[in-house]
């Protein structure tokens, strides 16, 4: 398959449109961010916020917050299940990302940063600006 040519969904699967990726991307807080280290594909769970149009996460293991600061591109996947029911999505981003360099915007981020995957109060604060938003829902 070439790369530019988009995959049909699945039957029963409907295509999501920028709006409706980004309003999902804001209304959860789990996501992967997945990137090459080493020409190697890695991907990690993070704690998320959606802030001004970033993707804003944190990591506590700083070779990774290098390795993904340094990248040309990465890519975001967040999804959604619904346990008692036939509904399901899933958004993929694709962007550029960078270190927060300003202690006081990475300090507001990390404020937003919580739950079981949010990295320590020290971790760096990343960013990826979303350039391609993707997305797929099955069911109602």
């Amino acid at each position: 398959m070439r790369g530019d040519i988009a995959a049909e969904p699945r039957p029963g699967a409907a295509v999501l449109d920028a709006a409706r990726c980004r309003a999902l991307l804001e209304s959860n807080s789990v996501g992967r961010i997945v990137f090459t280290r080493g020409a190697l594909p890695e991907c990690r769970p993070v704690a998320y916020a959606w802030d001004r149009g970033l993707i804003v996460f944190s990591v506590d293991d700083a070779a990774v917050a290098r390795a993904i600061a340094g990248n040309a591109v990465a890519a975001f996947e967040v999804d959604g299940v619904a346990p008692l029911g036939p509904s399901s999505w899933t958004v993929l981003a694709v962007g550029e990302t960078c270190r927060v360099e300003s202690d006081v915007d990475a300090a507001r981020m990390r404020r937003r940063l919580t739950g079981s995957w949010a990295a320590g109060p020290a971790a760096d604060v990343l960013a990826l600006r979303p350039r391609r938003l993707s997305g797929l829902q099955v069911g109602p």
